[in-house]
């Protein structure tokens, strides 16, 4: 029966990565030789894949190859093989009848580059003959993802998405052992320089004996699947990187020992991509995905400090080393525009401190040689800035006329103007006839209709009622709307607002954020926000905190959760004293203010207390004086003139009455003397 084949699973299957994929790039990388003298890349061409090889020296595609029409690439080594005279010829009853009829010609090494498909068959592209010299097949189902092979050309190993190992013999082309890998998901796969141990990785690194095929330590570290390793001279350190990790863990891969905790972990700024270890001394270098290049020059320094017996975790950010030194290359029209490296490896340039790097486009890479020691004093050079042309993929000249008119017309992607469109958009509105001199209903708010019907409504009964009740129902909303409490946001839904203001620019969505001050939703969405979107928060927090000096206390608001929550990521950041200097100047400045302020605040309560101690003094003073005592100072309140002829009025009438008063008074005293003379006549 033949072999059953079965379709790749999309949630298991390694995925190509690359610093360069926005160039097109898949697969690229420098041969093995001292001088990296030849670089491999692999593109799409129009309906597959084309590799070209590159002499690094000169520049020019020396091969070019394209895939045939369902062969897609997954991996790309290099390597050497035996060649007797006999490679290229595939037809098996040719090969016999050329080496019974000849004798048989002393073998040479020859260049390969060696590619994994998708089918699971592996091919040796020869740079002598120009074309496919080998092909070891029918061994894995699955899509081949790494190989490897020895210095003398005569075995490869390598692993699939079958998750089995294989050795094979290459002169014979046919496997000699397969077994299957002790965990899940092993896509790498890296053989020592003394070819004694294979170092094996999915989400977990295995280091095995080659000869028994056992495994000698098992290493664990990485939250994602390992991209690639590297072994140093020596054997003694094993080196890997992971997949959307700026993270890069030494271990140490001495098998006389049990040590299986990492000795150290390296940092970049971005996700790492590609790692290579220098043959003259322990440097190391990694290229990350905004296309720098970091270079450590002793990576393993503390490995005689970690060796023996494994000791407590020490925490991630206390471990962690910068780049001794970075390489980087800016364009020379414009200096904020970085020319991508997508590849790098070290070379004999130099007396073996320089390195290659491949920068600028797959259409035409452009290869230098960039030393990173001071020749005179020997020490490192530190952030090594290049600044070259700019060589991008269109087919013309970057300084051509119609470049230049591109350039002008074209837009960057700006989501802050952006009107999300929603189910009610697309309602039929009524039609209605709008009159010219009265506001159009469109514009009228819900508040203000509602009001208008209640006014509407109310017309039809009494004025004076119907005011009153409308001051009532006003009174009533007001208290309503005074009564209501807030309407809280959930906290992922501010967490994702947060994150689309960052990553749109859009700082009127990120103001409407920055609006609420609740201290528990505050620190649980900056506790959810990704940590890559914590430096960006920073900066932004601090712009805000120099620019308006009022809004420091509700900014502080935000910042202090951000640098307590995430102070663990904040440490290994590099340079980051420089990217929040200008917040430590700002605090700095209002600390130096405070003494003033706290100066002046005593003087003030002094003032206060003695303005107090006098008024209390007059006080008791004013109780011990006489009451009948007129006072010395009378203050009469002058009345406008409406309110004099009014009192005036009250005046008059007050006076008539006094004059009636006064009249009834008269006619009751005459009255009384008429009854007194009346009784004296009585008695008489």
């Amino acid at each position: 029966m033949g072999k059953t084949t079965f379709a790749p699973n999309p949630e298991t299957s390694a995925a190509i990565t690359s610093a360069s994929t926005a160039s097109g790039i898949l697969l690229s990388g420098f041969d093995n030789s001292q001088g990296a003298e030849h670089f491999a890349l692999v593109t799409h061409g129009l309906d597959r894949h084309r590799l070209r090889i590159f002499n690094v020296r000169s520049g020019t595609v020396n091969n070019d190859y394209t895939a045939e029409e369902k062969e897609r690439f997954t991996c790309l080594s290099w390597g050497s093989i035996h060649d007797d005279g006999e490679l290229g010829q595939l037809n098996s009853s040719l090969r016999k009848r050329k080496s019974s009829s000849t004798t048989k010609q002393s073998s040479t090494l020859t260049k390969v580059v060696i590619l994994g498909t998708q089918s699971g068959s592996i091919l040796m592209y020869s740079l002598a003959h120009g074309d496919i010299v080998k092909r070891l097949e029918n061994v894995h189902t699955q899509p081949v993802t790494d190989f490897t092979l020895n210095k003398a050309g005569t075995k490869g190993y390598s692993i699939g998405e079958d998750n089995y190992i294989v050795e094979w013999n290459i002169e014979e082309g046919h496997e000699i052992m397969k077994w299957k890998a002790d965990a899940k998901n092993v896509r790498r796969l890296k053989l020592s320089h003394s070819e004694t141990k294979l170092a094996t990785a999915g989400h977990t690194i295995s280091l095995w004996d080659v000869t028994e095929r056992k495994v000698i330590k098992k290493y664990t570290g990485h939250a994602s699947a390992v991209l690639n390793l590297a072994f140093s001279q020596q054997d003694d350190v094993l080196v890997s990187i992971a997949e959307d990790d700026r993270y890069i863990n030494v271990w140490d891969a001495q098998a006389n020992n049990n040590n299986t905790s990492n000795i150290t972990a390296l940092t970049l700024e971005d996700n790492a991509t590609h790692v290579h270890f220098s043959s003259v001394e322990p440097s190391l270098l990694v290229v990350s995905e905004d296309g720098t290049c970091g270079i450590w020059q002793n990576a393993s320094a503390t490995l005689s400090v970690r060796n023996g017996p494994p000791r407590r975790k020490i925490m991630r950010g206390a471990m962690t080393r910068p780049a001794d030194t970075t390489i980087s290359v800016l364009a020379s029209q414009d200096d904020q525009t970085k020319i991508p490296i997508f590849s790098a490896r070290f070379v004999s340039d130099y007396n073996g401190r320089s390195v290659m790097i491949a920068r600028g486009s797959s259409i035409k890479p452009m290869f230098e040689v960039v030393p990173y020691i001071n020749e005179e004093s020997g020490a490192i050079l530190e952030n090594i800035t290049l600044s070259r042309q700019l060589i991008t993929n269109y087919l013309i000249d970057d300084s051509s006329l119609a470049i230049r008119n591109l350039k002008k017309t074209s837009k960057s992607y700006d989501e802050s103007k952006v009107n999300v469109v929603g189910n009610t958009d697309y309602t039929i509105q009524n039609p209605s006839m709008a009159d010219n001199n009265e506001t159009s209903p469109a514009e009228l708010t819900i508040e203000q209709k509602l009001e208008a019907m209640e006014m509407a409504k109310e017309n039809d009964d009494d004025d004076d009622t119907g005011n009153n009740k409308i001051k009532l129902d006003k009174s009533r909303k007001t208290q309503q709307k005074q009564t209501l409490p807030l309407k809280v946001p959930s906290v992922q839904s501010l967490q994702n607002a947060l994150v689309q203001a960052l990553h749109s620019n859009d700082n009127t969505l990120l103001e409407g954020c920055l609006s609420y001050r609740n201290p528990d939703i505050i620190a649980t969405t900056v506790r959810r926000l990704p940590t890559s979107y914590v430096i960006p928060l920073l900066r932004r927090l601090i712009e805000r905190f120099q620019g308006k000096p009022s809004r420091a206390q509700d900014v502080l608001c935000w910042i202090q959760p951000v640098l307590q929550i995430h102070t663990a990521y904040l440490m290994t950041v590099p340079d980051l004293v420089g990217k929040l200097s200008n917040f430590y100047q700002a605090i700095d400045t209002r600390l130096s203010v405070l003494p003033k302020l706290m100066a002046l605040n005593g003087r003030l309560d002094i003032v206060n207390s003695q303005i107090d101690s006098r008024t209390h003094k007059l006080g008791s003073l004013s109780q011990h004086t006489n009451r009948d005592e007129k006072p010395s100072t009378v203050y009469v309140e002058q009345v406008s003139d409406d309110e004099a002829e009014q009192m005036d009025q009250d005046d008059d009438d007050d006076s008539m009455d006094d004059m009636e008063l006064s009249e009834d008074l008269d006619d009751s005293d005459d009255d009384a003397l008429q009854m007194d003379s009346n009784i004296e006549s009585e008695e008489e």
